[in-house]
C-alpha cells in the first residue's frame, strides 16, 4: 500500500555528535528507536510511546541548546509557531516539548518522507498533473493557515512537505520546519514595515526573486517557492537544476517570467502557467488571495477529490500515462 512506500527509512548507523543515543527515555515516556534524518540544526529522531499501545510512534526534533557558541533560538520559534497552528489540517501535531541540560526537544506527530523523497521514487523522477495540482491545492491552504497567524515560512521546499501515516491523514499536506519562520503582521493586524537589505533566506533553489535581491519578504514569497517546487515536482527538475551560481538561478528565474512562463508549462498545462504569473505579480506586502489561486488549480484538476489516489498509492502509474509530457521533459 501507499502507506509502506511513505515510511520515512531509519537509521540505526551513529551520527558524530548524536543529541540522544537508543534507549534513552525522553520527556518520561518516549523511547528513542532510531534516527530519521539530522541536518544543519539538528537531528530527528523516531520514538515510541511506552504509555501507549498505539504503536505508529513518534518524531522527536532536536537541536543542541548552544550552537557555534551562540545560544540556539531556532527551536523555541518553531514551538512558538507549531503551538499557534495546532488544530489547522496542514501543521503537524505537537505532543510536547521540553529540554535537557543540552538539548532542547519537540515531540510531534510521525509524517511522511518528504516530498523531494518520495518524488525520486517515481519512475520518472517526477509527479502527475493531477497529484501535483492537489499538492498545490493543499499547499495553498497550508500557507494560507500559517499567513492568517501573522508568519511566513521562508523556506518552503519539497524537503519541508510530508504527508500523514494514517488512514485518515495519508491524503492530507503538512507542512514542516518552521525554523526560518518570521512574524510579518502583528496581533492587531498591522503588516510590519519592509527592511531595507536583509540578506538572503530561503534555499537558493527554491527562493523568490525578492530573497536573491536581499528584501524582505512577504506572502507571496512562500507561494513563489511553492510554484518553484511544484516545477520540480511535475517536470522533474526545475531550468535552472544545472547552474552553480546563485546569480544564473536568479538569471533563470527571471527569463522564467520573462517568458511569461510559456517553456515551462508546456504540455503541463494553461492552469500551470496561470498560476505562475498569479504568484509572480503580489509585492511582499500584498494579501494573496488563496481562494482565487486554488480554484486555478481545482480547474487544473478537473475538480478531482484531494482524497483520490495520489501517484505513491498506485505506483505512479497515473505518471507512466503521461507519455507526452514525459517525453518532453529534459531541461
Amino acid at each position: 500500500s501507499g502507506l509502506i512506500r511513505l515510511f520515512p527509512k531509519l537509521s540505526k548507523k551513529n551520527v558524530s555528535k548524536p543529541l540522544f543515543k537508543l534507549g534513552d527515555k525522553v520527556g518520561n515516556r518516549w523511547i528513542i528507536n532510531g534516527m530519521i534524518g539530522s541536518g544543519g540544526y539538528g537531528q530527528i529522531y523516531y520514538a515510541i510511546d511506552e504509555r501507549s499501545e498505539e504503536q505508529l510512534g513518534v518524531a522527536i526534533k532536536t537541536e543542541s541548546k548552544i550552537r557555534k557558541g551562540k545560544t540556539s533560538k531556532r527551536m523555541i520559534l518553531e514551538q512558538k509557531v507549531l503551538l499557534r497552528l495546532q488544530g489547522r489540517s496542514h501543521a503537524p501535531l505537537m505532543w510536547g516539548s521540553g529540554s535537557t541540560s543540552k538539548v532542547n526537544y519537540i515531540i510531534m506527530q510521525l509524517l511522511s518522507k518528504n516530498l523531494s523523497d518520495i518524488r525520486k521514487q517515481s519512475p520518472y523522477k517526477r509527479f502527475s498533473r493531477s497529484t501535483t495540482g492537489r499538492i498545490l491545492i493543499q499547499g495553498i491552504a497550508g500557507l494560507r493557515d500559517l499567513h492568517h497567524i501573522g508568519y511566513i515560512h521562508r523556506d518552503v521546499k519539497p524537503q519541508n512537505i510530508c504527508f500523514g501515516l494514517t488512514e485518515v491523514s495519508k491524503h492530507r499536506l503538512i507542512f514542516v520546519d518552521f525554523g526560518l519562520a518570521r512574524r510579518y503582521r502583528y496581533n492587531n493586524g498591522q503588516i510590519r514595515p519592509l527592511r531595507e537589505g536583509c540578506g538572503f533566506r530561503g534555499t537558493t533553489i527554491y527562493a523568490s526573486l525578492r530573497s536573491h535581491e536581499g528584501m524582505d519578504l512577504g506572502p507571496a514569497d512562500d507561494l513563489i517557492s511553492l510554484y518553484y517546487s511544484a516545477i520540480e515536482m511535475v517536470r522533474g527538475s526545475v531550468p535552472w537544476k544545472r547552474s552553480l551560481h546563485s546569480s544564473d538561478i536568479k538569471m533563470a528565474k527571471f527569463q522564467m517570467q520573462e517568458d511569461d512562463f510559456r517553456a515551462v508549462s508546456k504540455y503541463v498545462g494553461e492552469g500551470f502557467r496561470e498560476l505562475g504569473r498569479a504568484v509572480t505579480c503580489m509585492d511582499a506586502d500584498d494579501e494573496p488571495n488563496y481562494y482565487e489561486l486554488q480554484k486555478i488549480m481545482m480547474e487544473f484538476t478537473a475538480n478531482r477529490p484531494l482524497s483520490d489516489p495520489y501517484d505513491w498509492d498506485n505506483d505512479f502509474e497515473e505518471v507512466l500515462q503521461e507519455n507526452h509530457l514525459n517525453r518532453h521533459l529534459r531541461f
